[in-house]
């Protein structure tokens, strides 16, 4: 029996120390987990769960994973029913037609119970350093069906009644190429589960069932009700976007979002068929990065829970990139149809805030994330390890917003490691990382500067290590500029072979300048590559897009970032129409006046 009108401050106290747990579980991965994903870049999910598994609470995490945790743990309900599952065990899954986005996300499940009932559960995901697919570390370019992508699991017991069942764990370790780094992430999950248990259990232990039930129960609601009450005051209507991915020729993704009443309708009717490339998105991921974008939007200062969900419909038809047909491949769904999708949503939910005066100052320019590389070999130290090149990937430029700047390498979802921890760890040699000049997309408030870096091989014992390149592949793809503002630079990974790298490096020359580097450029679509030696791999992510028109920018503002090198001067005449003089770089404000008057006479005439 539920408790009805949980006192405020009771509720306030209690539903944050629900979400306080979840970061507890975060920091307990980060603390025992042992690969780069999980201790340096974050990417990991810690949420607890309703006895049903609906979302109770979620920590700092990914939005998408938050949703198909919950389908994982209603996946365990339906394979075992709760006759079979007993206080104390743990169970595994990771098979993306269940409830994984693909099979390097393994989800830890753990039932919760309090005097022998089930209250609630616990659940995580890491990403494993490797899964056992055809290519190292899960990322398979070269697959055409999900048997090529590893190891597929679709509910097992790792702990039982308490005991970790040891056939089991070195079953699924010893299926990958690093059986003890792959042991290890699974001991982490297990680790923060643990602590979400006794946490959790305690809460029950000294607040009582039916408090605790009623707790989770109106916190769902609280977030229901208001975000119901914010759909409603923006006005009715329908909003379109399209992307298109490169990958086995161009791939569409379409999405209209119908707005009616309280209630958000995502339809991908009209996006593409599946692809015999990874690209392809379960039809749960698709709801999570809905969901993650809804999150981000409307819920920003909401507790994320299963309230989000309710006011949101999701249609996608089976067979699509977006809604995947077995036996499909998936492997690479995450960074380019699962980005795409979530850039779809943040779109068309940009253009229904756009509508409405009071919700407008909400607005960002939405951007289609980034390209990203794998690496496997042999390092310095003469270990085998396949790694993710984070030191780059996530320092993409936010979008632009209605009354200020995007954020300079604000990143997309994730951390970064710094260039040090990964030259300690691998053996690259990181030739620089820094914002890329000119790649933010200019408005009257610009778009955030996306960073661009490039990396070499050193004291690599083979000569060569492997490379996969996959991500939102597509120049098309990158932040979109909102009422007159102009896209940011798309992301793009360059494979330079033959380079001057090493001769510079060894005339104590920094080799910082590509023209200097030299090279044969070898743009990367969604590939297997060897990075060699005398090869540099240059990586740029994607920058935020403007808003507004970008000859109504203070021109002291373009000032400054011609002075930190964002904007070049060349580009700050030619775009912005802002004239500089001298060293110090002074405004012209009458040549400025009169070279904005010119641009402006030159569009109205249009092309001739």
């Amino acid at each position: 029996m539920l408790i009805r009108n949980v006192d405020p401050i009771t509720f306030e106290v209690l539903s944050h120390r629900l979400h306080q747990i979840t970061r507890e579980m975060g920091i307990t991965l980060e603390r025992t987990g042992g690969t780069v994903t999980t201790t340096q870049q974050h990417d990991y999910n810690a949420s607890l769960y309703r006895p049903d598994g609906e979302i109770m609470a979620a920590g700092e995490t990914y939005g998408h994973h938050v949703v198909c945790a919950g389908q994982a743990v209603k996946r365990i309900l339906e394979r075992f029913g709760k006759e079979e599952i007993y206080p104390d065990d743990i169970f595994l899954l990771n098979d993306p037609y269940l409830a994984a986005i693909h099979n390097p996300d393994v989800y830890i499940i753990c039932p919760i119970h309090h005097e022998n009932v089930l209250v609630g559960w616990s659940a995580t995901f890491v990403h494993v350093s490797d899964i056992g697919a055809m290519t190292p570390g899960g990322d398979s370019p070269e697959a055409t069906e999900i048997f090529q992508e590893g190891i597929r699991i679709p509910g097992i017991k790792l702990v039982e009644r308490g005991k970790l069942r040891r056939d089991v764990f070195d079953t699924i370790t010893h299926m990958t190429r690093q059986p003890e780094a792959v042991g290890l992430d699974l001991k982490c999950e297990i680790a923060a589960n643990n602590v979400a248990k006794a946490r959790l259990q305690a809460m029950y232990e000294q607040y009582g069932p039916e408090l605790m039930n009623a707790i989770s129960s109106e916190m769902i609601q609280y977030t229901e009700t208001i975000l119901r009450n914010r759909i409603r005051e923006i006005p009715d209507g329908v909003w379109s976007e399209r992307l298109t991915i490169e990958a086995d020729g161009p791939c569409k993704l379409t999405l209209t979002l119908r707005k009616e009443g309280e209630q958000l309708v995502f339809d991908f009717t009209g996006t593409d068929k599946q692809v015999r490339k990874g690209i392809n998105l379960p039809f749960h991921g698709t709801c999570g990065f809905c969901f993650g974008a809804v999150l981000y939007s409307l819920a920003y200062d909401l507790p994320k829970n299963h309230g989000v969900l309710r006011p949101m419909e999701v249609i996608a038809p089976k067979g699509t990139i977006v809604h995947v047909q077995y036996p499909g491949p998936i492997s690479m769904s995450t960074t380019s149809s699962g980005f795409g999708v979530g850039f779809l949503a943040s779109s068309v939910l940009m253009q229904m805030l756009a509508t409405s005066e009071k919700w407008r100052h909400e607005i960002v320019a939405p951007q289609a994330s980034h390209r990203n590389c794998r690496h496997s070999g042999v390092n310095q130290y003469g270990r085998y390890c396949p790694f993710i090149n984070m030191a780059h990937g996530a320092l993409d430029g936010n979008g632009a917003r209605v009354d200020r700047d995007g954020v300079d390498s604000g990143g997309s979802y994730m951390s970064v490691p710094n260039v040090e921890w990964m030259e300690l760890h691998y053996p690259l040699l990181y030739l620089f990382r820094r914002h890329a000049t000119d790649s933010a997309g200019a408005g009257k408030f610009r778009g955030g500067a996306g960073v661009e870096s490039a990396h070499m091989l050193h004291d690599a014992p083979e000569g060569k290590i492997r490379g996969v390149a996959y991500g939102v592949a597509g120049l098309r793809n990158s932040g979109h500029g909102m009422f007159g503002g102009n896209p940011g630079a798309p992301s793009v990974m360059v494979l330079l072979q033959n380079t001057n790298a090493n001769s510079l490096v060894g005339a104590n020359k920094s080799p910082v300048d590509l023209s200097e580097i030299g090279g044969e450029p070898n743009f990367l679509p969604y590939c297997n590559f060897e990075l060699k030696q005398n090869d540099v791999l240059y990586m740029r992510v994607a920058s935020g897009g403007g808003y507004g028109d970008p000859l109504e920018r203070d021109p002291e503002r373009v000032r400054g970032d011609v002075l930190t090198g964002l904007v070049s001067k060349a580009a700050a005449r030619e775009i912005y129409g802002v004239v500089l003089n001298g060293e110090g770089c002074q405004v012209d404000l009458a040549a400025t006046q009169a070279q904005r008057k010119k641009i402006r006479e030159e569009e109205l005439r249009g092309p001739q």
